[in-house]
């Protein structure tokens, strides 16, 4: 319940709730901040002598540690900007505002993560949530999510962002299946945390091998609800003080 709601105040009527919403938002914020820091791209020369390009291709060396990898070509890419100049960025950020459509449930929303232009896994959206009636009908689910997948329009949408992405679906019912958003995902830092990953774990060996299409493709779902402490743990630091509070906040509050 607390999901649908929370999904639910998401919508906006006007451009000032738009605003509104982008300016609280702590990951837009870290979003924009990394795009604005990007590396040049590729054609504009760099004024530290390549330490843009040294930088992606060390974290794209990286075996490990994708956040420090993720981190450190950010911070390298922003030493390449001249000072006061106009760089073109390799990352360009666009507002896209998507009609609201009151059909998608958490249960609705699943996630699945395309390499090298085919779908190698596929599991929940709100992974940290149990859907009992779902596990059911998973054999469906997945049969018309890969079928919409193959479809000529969104093989095309993978293929134009390199034929690695994370793409999110909603299954509204038997045949129909609509797809949310395609984002990018390069397996050094761009979608490979945990948060972005629902089920699957981008630095778990086998997990990995599933993701790049190495092993058998995967559709992963809970199979019963979490403990209630893991639910406390995965649950966003602020809605955690109002839902599971703690003796302090408790006096506190009293």
């Amino acid at each position: 319940m607390l999901s649908e709601e929370v999904t639910k105040s998401s919508a906006i009527a006007n451009g000032d709730e738009a605003l509104e919403l982008l300016l609280d938002s702590d990951r837009v914020y870290e979003d924009l901040e990394y795009a604005l820091r990007g590396p040049p791209a590729p054609s504009e020369p760099s004024t530290t002598g390549g330490a843009a390009e040294g930088a992606t291709d060390a974290a794209a060396s990286s075996s490990g540690g994708s956040a420090v990898a993720c981190q450190g070509a950010v911070a390298q890419g922003a030493v390449a900007h001249p000072p006061g100049g106009e760089v073109t960025l390799s990352w360009n950020m666009e507002l896209v505002a998507r009609a609201w459509d009151p059909r998608l449930t958490p249960e609705s929303e699943y996630r699945g993560i395309a390499w090298n232009g085919e779908l190698s896994c596929l599991c929940q959206y709100f992974h940290p949530l149990y859907f009992p009636g779902m596990r059911d009908r998973s054999e469906e689910v997945q049969r018309d999510i890969m079928a919409v997948y193959n479809s000529p329009e969104v093989k095309n949408a993978v293929a134009r962002l390199g034929g690695h992405c994370i793409i999110d679906f909603a299954w509204l019912g038997p045949g129909e299946v609509i797809v949310i958003e395609l984002n990018p995902f390069d397996g050094v830092c761009l979608g490979t945390f945990p948060a972005s990953t629902g089920l699957f774990l981008w630095d778990e060996p086998a997990d990995k091998l599933v993701m790049m299409g190495e092993a058998p493709f995967e559709f992963r779902m809970r199979d019963a609800p979490l403990e209630a402490a893991s639910l406390r743990v995965q649950c966003n630091q602020d809605w955690r003080a109002i839902v599971h509070p703690s003796p302090t906040q408790q006096d506190q509050a009293a």
